[in-house]
């Protein structure tokens, strides 16, 4: 039976339209492909699984390709120049962040390809920093899959919710992804070895502690220990060190108008410097002390007339003690302390 050349025709534009239609849907997948992998590659290129991005990878990975992108990316924004500014903290939340990376890559078992993390530095990426409008740090922004304006499309996180670090940043995570982050796998703070050596140190050194003590002859039998622990423990709760701990901030400033000049006492009663708590902490020690002498010591002594010395000296330099922490106070603070007269005075 013969074909007719209708048919034939018919036959290669059938074949033709199907050749086209799969070449087309090859030539999209491959190249949605090829970003994934190239995101496999560079997240295992890096200890801790974040990615560094600069203009050149933004416009590749972010830009150029078409949405729905078939991953998401979640990206802290950095500047070497600020890694000084101790109250930004971002040496501290980069170490988070990247705790956060390893725990979700580890947790997923490498496999996951819905998500990576990325940082980007400013001093190369400056146009990246525009094109997202950041315009201060810290910044972590997630861009899903849908965004098409980075600025606009993408998700910021709160910069209050960064006080609570790697924690706050996993529930970022799962709250805009729907992915599990799961445990986060903080280092430990002594390696196995360190711990073996420890114990073996104890072992070694338990019978002579042991003997010391039922002898009395360590160093918490010395009173003078005792008494330097509590001048320890009343300086460390007046002079602010706690505070100074949780929300780590620095002894002094930098002077913004002078660069060689340093700020100990920060006016204003927003912020207090770790220097100016010590300052304050030492103050109120002195007049501890003083009163501590007074009131275990000098009761002792016999001459009545040394006596009276010492008291006034005591009471001098507690009253020029509580004086300058007054003075402080209304200086930071612009708040005055007023004496009252008993009325009958008047």
């Amino acid at each position: 039976m013969a074909i007719s050349p209708a048919s034939t025709a018919v036959f290669l534009l059938s074949l033709l339209t199907v050749s086209l239609f799969l070449s087309v849907l090859t030539s999209g997948s491959e190249p949605e492909s090829e970003q994934v992998a190239d995101l496999l590659a560079l997240q295992s290129e890096s200890k801790s699984g974040v990615i560094h991005l600069d203009d050149r990878t933004i416009a590749k990975f972010l830009t150029s390709p078409q949405t729905p992108r078939p991953y998401s990316l979640l990206i802290f924004f950095d500047a070497t120049q600020l890694h000084d500014k101790s109250e930004l903290h971002l040496l501290d939340l980069r170490r988070e962040f990247a705790l956060v990376a390893s725990s979700f890559i580890t947790n997923h078992n490498n496999s996951n390809t819905k998500l990576f993390f990325a940082d980007i530095e400013f001093r190369e990426s400056q146009s990246s920093f525009h094109l997202f409008g950041v315009n201060s740090l810290p910044h972590i922004r997630l861009v899903g899959p849908n965004a098409k304006s980075l600025k606009d499309d993408s998700e910021q996180m709160d910069q209050g919710d960064f006080s609570r670090m790697a924690e706050s940043m996993a529930e970022f995570v799962e709250s805009r992804t729907k992915l599990t982050v799961g445990p986060l796998h903080r280092p430990p703070i002594l390696s196995k070895t360190q711990m073996g050596l420890i114990v073996a140190l104890l072992l070694i050194s338990a019978p002579f502690i042991i003997k010391k003590i039922f002898a009395g002859e360590t160093f918490l039998h010395d009173p003078k220990i005792w008494l330097s622990g509590a001048v320890f423990v009343y300086f460390f709760s007046v002079s602010g060190a706690m505070h100074n701990i949780i929300r780590k901030m620095p002894m002094f400033l930098l002077d913004r108008n002078d660069p060689n000049k340093l700020i100990f006492f920060y006016q204003g009663s927003g912020m207090q410097l770790g220097a100016e708590g010590f300052a304050v902490g030492f103050l109120y020690t002195i007049v501890g002390l003083l009163l501590a002498f007074v009131t275990h010591v000098l009761v002792y002594v016999k001459n009545t007339t040394a006596k009276r010395v010492t008291m006034i000296f005591a009471l001098c330099i507690s009253f020029w003690a509580v004086q300058k922490v007054i003075f402080l106070d209304n200086w930071k603070t612009g708040y005055g302390i007023h004496g009252f007269w008993p009325s009958s005075w008047n």
